[in-house]
């Protein structure tokens, strides 16, 4: 769908919404301002200057949002707020104004009574403020979630050129125990790891990848890390059907695996079991390491997960268990 098919069908829907709204807001009045519906003319012509009222006026506010948006961002932040306020006060008497001159013209001098025009009035500048503070804080969400993304996407970069080089050192080690004992196996590792590493390249060039890359990407590094670990290390993927084509954020996963291999395991003896479970967009790594402390501060790849995720509307959550780890990443619907 093209743009201008896209901004039409937007209009449309606007059209047909402040209709609705204008429509009921003027019976309302009318029963209001009588007591009880004089007649269903009566009632019909309320709802018509409702109906007249709420186009021109969120009309009104809406191109005046947009005029007041392009204002240049100059000044103290006082006096752009004071700047800002008493625009927006104008727009809405502009808008109030221009309304009720439009319902004279349409329907005449006498189409609403003085019981009923203070309280049209008052609702013109009610659906004024309410759109008004509707757009601001729409705006601020918007500024908020591109700061929070623009932070989050610095980290990813300290976390990319971080996570390479710690992945091959960590399987260079590996591999280089294994050659004199196992020279098949130190073959097999090296295969690994180029897959593993030409996974990592493929999404350091993407802003979003399927959510069952992101599964193959850590099954890589988990059969990969059992050269090191050995019969020690096993590990559960399931990835549910319907979230395979899910898009998400390259390498979300993969520090929270490296977290539980390296702070989890790394210091335990015996087994080591991980799993990674995915359900409608919720997904929960768990392994039975060594455990957290409660207070423990999260590192840059903790961290770059957590604000990419935010900066997206997802959250990351410790979950309590009875023993070792469990997070929970929560994708934005």
């Amino acid at each position: 769908m093209d743009d201008a098919s896209e901004s039409l069908r937007f209009s449309l829907r606007w059209f047909l919404c402040a209709l609705a709204v204008g429509f009921l807001a003027g019976v309302l009045l009318d029963g209001v301002a009588y007591s009880h519906w004089a007649s269903l003319a009566s009632t019909g012509r309320s709802g018509v200057i409702g109906m007249i009222n709420s186009v021109v006026v969120w009309g009104g506010c809406m191109v005046g949002f947009r005029l007041l948006g392009r204002l240049p961002d100059r000044g103290s932040p006082t006096w752009m707020a004071a700047r800002l306020s008493l625009g927006w006060l104008g727009v809405s008497a502009l808008s109030v104004l221009a309304a009720g001159l439009v319902v004279r013209a349409c329907l005449g001098a006498g189409a609403f009574g003085l019981a009923t025009f203070p309280l049209l009035m008052l609702v013109s500048m009610a659906i004024g403020g309410g759109i008004g503070g509707f757009h601001l804080m729409k705006g601020q969400i918007l500024l908020s979630r591109e700061l929070g993304l623009a932070q989050a996407r610095a980290q990813a970069m300290a976390l990319r050129a971080q996570l390479s080089p710690h992945t091959l050192f960590n399987s260079l080690n590996t591999i280089a125990a294994l050659i004199p004992e196992a020279p098949g196996a130190a073959e097999e590792a090296v295969q690994r790891l180029c897959r593993l590493l030409r996974r990592i390249l493929t999404a350091l060039d993407q802003e979003a990848w399927p959510l069952a890359d992101e599964f193959d990407l850590v099954r890589d590094l988990l059969e990969l890390e059992r050269a090191r670990f050995g019969e020690r290390l096993s590990h559960r993927l399931d990835l549910e059907e319907a979230d395979r084509a899910r898009p998400v954020p390259p390498l979300i996963l993969l520090p929270l695996v490296e977290n539980s291999l390296k702070h989890g395991f790394r210091p335990k003896v015996g087994p080591c079991r991980l799993s990674v479970l995915a359900r409608g967009g919720r997904i929960v790594v768990t392994d039975d390491g060594v455990g957290r402390s409660p207070d423990a501060a999260e590192g840059v790849g903790l961290r770059t997960v957590r604000q990419r995720l935010e900066a997206q509307g997802g959250t990351l959550r410790w979950l309590e268990v009875p023993a070792g780890c469990s997070v929970e990443v929560r994708l934005c619907p």
